[in-house]
């Protein structure tokens, strides 16, 4: 399974009723996220299995110089405060909208299609090198070979 497939399942939720677009935004979220823990394993980044992943997730992309990881990880906390709201704060009928869940849905696509040009040849070197620095030395992760 692959984090762009939670997100295809998001893109199925949005017209259902409440409980589904929150449940979108939360997938949508979940998908990006674990497609970001795809390109720091391709990084030789190992994240832990506890909820500072989250985090140190982000802090990765944001840190590591190039411009697409940079907006991933941007938009990543962003869709994460979505998912929060969505997930944790059921009194907020906001996060119940439509609307609301295909803008949180298209936020998701933007930071895969981010993670796929981190990946190209044209960046990724750079990128993977500054990744693996960055967790290593600053987040002092242990690299995976």
């Amino acid at each position: 399974m692959t984090g762009a497939e939670f997100v295809d399942l998001a893109a199925k939720l949005v017209d259902g009723g409440a409980a589904e677009r929150r449940t979108s935004i939360s997938r949508s979220y979940y998908g990006a996220f674990h497609a970001a823990i795809e390109v720091l394993a391709a990084a030789g980044v190992r994240l832990p299995a506890s909820p500072e992943a989250h985090q140190k997730a982000r802090f990765c992309l944001l840190e590591c110089g190039e411009l697409p990881a940079i907006e991933a990880g941007e938009k990543l906390e962003s869709l994460r405060r979505q998912r929060n709201l969505a997930d944790y704060n059921l009194k907020h009928p906001p996060r119940e909208t439509r609307q609301n869940a295909v803008v949180q849905l298209r936020v998701a696509r933007e930071i895969l299609g981010c993670l796929q040009t981190c990946r190209s040849e044209s960046v990724w070197h750079r990128a993977r090198t500054r990744i693996r620095t960055y967790a290593t030395q600053v987040l002092r992760l242990t690299p995976v070979d």
